[in-house]
């Protein structure tokens, strides 16, 4: 057992509200219906073909998902730049960091575990001057035989991901509990994904309100849900601003809401430029429009 200290009190009853309505209104429009923790059914799609891949084994069983969350409510706008994110993520990261997604996994009783991963599966491993190496863009999830065995002789890398896990809801052993290996960040290792029966995995439990925080070399994946009653968890995974998001914000944010966002919010949210990354055209810009202005294709004027 593994027990979060950290606790997000403030509107507590507003985020869990608000994630619960915009569930059902999403899982309406999608296509399924879940009501009182349980498929009411499976809707046909466009084309009258039904979704057969929507609650497999792979994508959690009936587990629902809820993406893009800056878009869909204050009280979620407010955790991207809460003072517990500052500081704790902060530490991690630095002061600079950005969001890479803010999403919602509602884990539904009946949902499969969804297996050890680390948040930064795509991280190069350190090599010796002159070896050869994975080229980066061919790095993938299933981790190869040097992240599985790393030569730690070498090093490993450092964190650039952290994680804030916001339970609305009690996270208990029986209802889907976020399972974790304690120690693994330090590993340099990624978790075999084809069998992980030896790992010491525990959960971490904690109630209503308990914030989580962790760095994303840490193994780590949403239990299965054995009890009667849904686990309500909101992911917000920031990383720094040298990194691709998950999420692409500035393409997807809401434009109604640009003038009600902070600087901080549009500086977390990656419209801050940094060191010159992330620019529209002059490298002296410190912050980005959603609608900047654009310069195209001239020719000097005839006078």
């Amino acid at each position: 057992m593994f027990n979060p200290r950290c606790s997000y009190r403030p509107d507590l009853q507003k985020a869990r509200q608000r994630l619960t309505d915009q569930a059902e209104a999403e899982g309406k429009s999608k296509g399924f219906l879940f009501r009182e923790a349980v498929l009411i059914k499976i809707f046909i799609f466009p084309g009258n073909k039904v979704n057969k891949d929507a609650f497999t084994v792979e994508n959690g069983g009936i587990n629902q998902r809820l993406w893009m969350l800056a878009n869909k409510g204050q009280c979620f706008r407010d955790m991207v730049i809460h003072p517990y994110v500052d500081e704790l993520v902060g530490h991690i990261l630095g002061k600079d960091f950005i969001l890479s997604t803010h999403s919602a996994n509602i884990a539904k009783p009946g949902g499969v575990r969804m297996g050890l991963h680390t948040d930064q599966w795509w991280m190069p491993q350190p090599v010796k001057p002159g070896e050869d190496y994975i080229r980066p863009s061919q790095i993938s999830r299933k981790a190869s035989e040097s992240f599985l065995n790393p030569n730690t002789d070498l090093g490993i890398s450092p964190p650039v991901v952290a994680n804030c896990m916001w339970m609305l809801s009690d996270f208990t052993d029986t209802n889907g509990a976020t399972e974790i290996v304690p120690g693994s960040h330090l590993t340099g290792a990624h978790p075999n994904q084809e069998d992980q029966s030896s790992y010491p995995i525990k959960q971490a439990l904690g109630k209503e309100g308990t914030l989580m925080v962790f760095e994303g070399r840490l193994w780590h994946g949403t239990g299965a849900n054995s009890g009667n009653t849904d686990r309500l968890g909101v992911l917000t995974t920031f990383c720094a601003p040298q990194f691709r998001q998950q999420e692409n914000q500035t393409i997807g944010l809401d434009r109604s809401l640009w003038d009600s966002c902070s600087d901080k919010l549009k500086a977390r949210l990656g419209f801050k430029v940094w060191n010159a990354y992330g620019r529209i055209e002059s490298s002296f810009e410190e912050m980005i429009e959603p609608e900047p202005d654009r310069i195209g294709e001239l020719k000097p004027s005839k006078e």
